[in-house]
């Protein structure tokens, strides 16, 4: 679900949707606390969501979340995130930290990969199999990556993250704002990569 989906919630994210057996995983839950409305124009029901994998903690990001608490949906984040997440969605129930995800995730072919940088619990998400890569805000198809200057970052933390990812085979880059690229995703990286080293003056 691209962002400019998200009529008049102001700031989105991407939400990516896998679907294993007639249950939804969510990555990302938008900038909308009316995420559920854009879920049911596609058929799914809250009850249909078997959990939500948040990439960071930003508003735009988890918002979204409000809209499943009823369903005790549970909901993945890096622990190092977890007050930043609950800034905008108050103290949340069904809160797991991310590590306790391994045996989801693996089901579903992908895994944790921690990236600080833009936020201090900052996570992507990979397909080895795909060479998929779901990324948030860590690094974007063109050549693009998340700002280091909210509180929280950290240009050497995102540098290390860039280089750590530039070494994996990527195909499939879906990025938490704009467009995705199914191709060709590790030159993407590593064009990154060269920009931060450029602009964060290492």
């Amino acid at each position: 679900m691209h962002d400019e989906s998200f009529i008049g919630a102001g700031l989105s994210s991407n939400v990516y949707l896998l679907n294993h057996d007639s249950t939804y995983y969510l990555f990302d839950a938008s900038g909308d606390p009316g995420l559920l409305r854009y879920l049911a124009s596609a058929g799914i029901h809250g009850s249909m969501v078997g959990g939500v994998f948040l990439t960071h903690g930003h508003f735009d990001h988890v918002a979204g979340l409000e809209s499943l608490r009823e369903f005790e949906t549970p909901v993945f984040i890096n622990e190092k995130d977890r007050t930043l997440m609950e800034e905008t969605t108050g103290e949340y129930p069904s809160f797991m930290d991310i590590s306790e995800a391994n045996e989801i995730l693996s089901m579903l072919g992908l895994v944790i990969l921690e990236t600080p940088g833009h936020t201090p619990g900052s996570a992507c998400f990979y397909s080895p199999s795909e060479s998929l890569l779901i990324s948030g805000d860590t690094v974007f198809p063109d050549g693009y990556f998340g700002r280091t200057d909210l509180p929280g970052g950290s240009d050497s933390d995102m540098l290390e993250s860039l280089t750590k990812l530039s070494g994996l085979r990527v195909e499939a880059l879906l990025a938490g704002h704009g467009h995705y690229v199914e191709s060709d995703g590790s030159r993407c990286i590593s064009e990154a990569l060269a920009c931060a080293k450029s602009m964060l003056g290492h």
